[in-house]
């Protein structure tokens, strides 16, 4: 039992406490504000907890990625979308140019290379606050437009983010983060080495490196001129006194004597990097530096204030640094690879099953069925290239697979799959009647085109739920660019995904290999019935992952119903009595839905007493 006098206060202690975890959480969100990315979170931070009239401070945005997943630099390299960040300040607030850390050089399939942030980074600018504060919270907005990959897909970011902060004499906040992205920032002070420019050619620019000792590794990222496309650089043998060579070809819009600039990193084994903006047009020294364990410091290359401003004419656009052709060729082939992956290979196994059916009677008519179905493959594609152009023109961002971000769809799908699966098992049988039999078989020509088109229009829109090696840049690229090379990029999906329909109907005497119509293929069909079956584990396991284990629990509930519901309709011969017990079974299952989780469960749980522990 606690003394009198605490108890008397214990109601106040409770209120202070409950007053500085109140005011601890809302300095903690007036500090940062954080939205969660399919690659990992972005939070908007800043420096402080409070604006002094006049006097600057900083707000970032921080990238925290998931492990294989990157964000692209200020110049993204050969594919890929630049990092950009608007802010939108109240009246008489001013914006200082973005800071960029030193980036790294990142191979990506396909043989690109791309300027990028793996794992974490920090982008910067300082904010100067005018002489008088408005009254109030002072709401700092951000609008992030950036674009993450991984080895096989690229995500965009569209995030917009707020702080609230408060007038008042500054209080330092998130003081070790900034410290260590400021650590990182290149400098604008001259290299402790020495740098010549060659600029001589139209095709290629070069950087020799002198002083710095051999020890030492050397990096340069360019930040080429607008309309100019840097290659992989090259980079020479490190000579005994250390120095060496990066060459640059130029791939598009090089001409002699382009003023270069860029960031040159160095480091020693595991140490962290140093980096310089550098800058071709600055004045050199063609003396070397003395080898020792660090850079000396000589009058050399010199870096510029404004290197880091991302609005700078230095960074080309992002179409600019696309090689057309190799990335069209890697669309072409992972359009082709795209047939193996599991999200479609099921679907194809059933195209061909329906081909060996058909060529049974009509040989001839598989070519013009395999051309229909070809055509609605570039149907989907270009159609989905539509929207993609549509939205980019727009300012919204879309991936690869982004129809399935609407849960509504994806259910559909998962829906219309187990339906195929139900169906191929002989669960239900659609039957018609005389009058639609008949209407159909005189359009039985025309239907079975319009069949073939619509199942490779949906056999396309089931293979967007995976992808497929070479896709992942590819795509990146795709929905970064301007609208003409979305069609190019994505009717090269399509030619390669339709490629082998192509050969098959254009070569229908191939199909006299395949073996004659008998009872096998009533096999056939119900082991493809289990095969779309797998088909929707794997979907709800891509719904699980967005929506969560509850909704996931909701689905499969509703599918158990529509799977009995296609029994009772496959079963029953009296018709009105199968419709009755259908919407019995509809309504009772709302029922259940509505109301049945407002019970609690479970467990009796019983309050611990000391006796019961004996």
């Amino acid at each position: 039992m606690l003394p009198s006098p605490i108890l008397k206060r214990l109601p106040q202690f409770l209120f202070v406490t409950l007053c500085w975890l109140v005011l601890a959480v809302g300095v903690t969100q007036a500090q940062q504000e954080t939205t969660k990315l399919k690659a990992g979170t972005l939070t908007l931070v800043a420096d402080t907890t409070t604006i002094q009239a006049g006097k600057p401070f900083t707000v970032g945005a921080h990238f925290e990625l998931d492990p294989e997943w990157d964000v692209y630099w200020q110049f993204v390299g050969d594919i890929g979308q630049a990092t950009r960040i608007d802010w939108e300040l109240p009246p008489g607030f001013k914006a200082g140019p973005l800071q960029w850390p030193i980036p790294v050089a990142h191979p990506a399939p396909g043989d690109f290379l791309n300027y990028v942030y793996l794992k974490e980074t920090l982008l910067f600018a300082e904010i100067t606050p005018p002489a008088d504060l408005p009254p109030g919270p002072i709401v700092i907005k951000a609008h992030v437009v950036a674009q993450t990959c991984n080895p096989e897909t690229c995500v965009p970011v569209n995030a917009h983010l707020a702080l609230s902060l408060n007038a008042g004499a500054p209080q330092p906040a998130n003081a070790d983060l900034f410290t260590k992205w400021r650590a990182q920032l290149p400098k604008t002070t001259p290299v402790p080495f020495t740098v010549k420019w060659d600029r001589s050619k139209a095709d290629e620019f070069s950087l020799r490196i002198e002083g710095l000792p051999k020890e030492f590794k050397a990096e340069f990222f360019p930040l080429p001129p607008k309309g100019v496309t840097p290659d992989h650089p090259k980079a020479s043998e490190i000579a005994a006194d250390g120095s060496r060579t990066i060459t640059f070809p130029v791939k598009n819009g090089g001409q002699p004597n382009l003023p270069w600039r860029g960031v040159i990193a160095t480091a020693k084994d595991d140490a962290p990097r140093e980096g310089w903006v550098i800058d071709s047009t600055a004045a050199t020294s063609a003396t070397a530096a003395p080898t020792t364990d660090k850079p000396a410091a000589t009058t050399n290359t010199t870096g510029t204030t404004n290197a880091t401003n991302p609005a700078s004419t230095s960074a080309a656009p992002a179409s600019s640094n696309n090689s057309l052709l190799a990335i069209l060729w890697s669309a072409f082939l992972g359009g082709l690879i795209l047939n193996l992956m599991p999200c479609v290979l099921p679907v194809i196994a059933l195209k061909i099953f329906g081909f060996v059916q058909q060529a049974g009677e009509h040989p001839r008519r598989v070519f013009h069925l395999g051309l229909a179905f070809v055509g609605g493959v570039f149907a989907f594609f270009l159609g989905l290239a539509t929207v993609v152009a549509v939205l980019r023109m727009n300012g919204v961002g879309v991936n690869w697979g982004f129809q399935y971000q609407h849960p509504g769809i994806l259910i559909a799908l998962i829906a219309l799959v187990f339906l195929f699966g139900l169906n191929l098992l002989g669960v239900f049988e659609i039957a018609l009647s005389g009058g639609a039999a008949s209407k159909l078989s005189e359009l039985s020509g025309k239907e079975g085109l319009g069949g073939a088109f619509f199942h490779g229009v949906f056999t396309t829109l089931l293979g967007t739920s995976c992808t497929a090696p070479f896709l992942g840049p590819v795509l990146g690229a795709a929905f970064a660019a301007p609208p003409h090379i979305i069609y190019l990029i994505f009717t090269a999906i399509a030619c390669g995904m339709s490629l082998p329909y192509f050969l098959l109907t254009a070569k229908p005497a191939w199909l006299r290999f395949l073996p004659k119509p008998g009872r096998w293929m009533n096999l056939l069909k119900q082991f493809m019935g289990f095969v779309m079956l797998g088909v929707v584990v794997w979907l709800l396991g891509v719904f699980g992952k967005a929506a969560g284990l509850d909704a996931l629990t909701v689905l499969s509930a509703f599918l158990l119903v529509l799977g009995v519901v296609c029994w009772i309709y496959g079963s029953f011969d009296n018709r009105p009595l199968a419709w009755v017990s259908i919407l019995v079974l509809l309504a009772v299952s709302f029922l259940v839905y509505r109301y049945g989780g407002e019970k609690s469960s479970g467990i009796a749980w019983q309050p611990l007493e000391q006796r019961s522990r004996r």
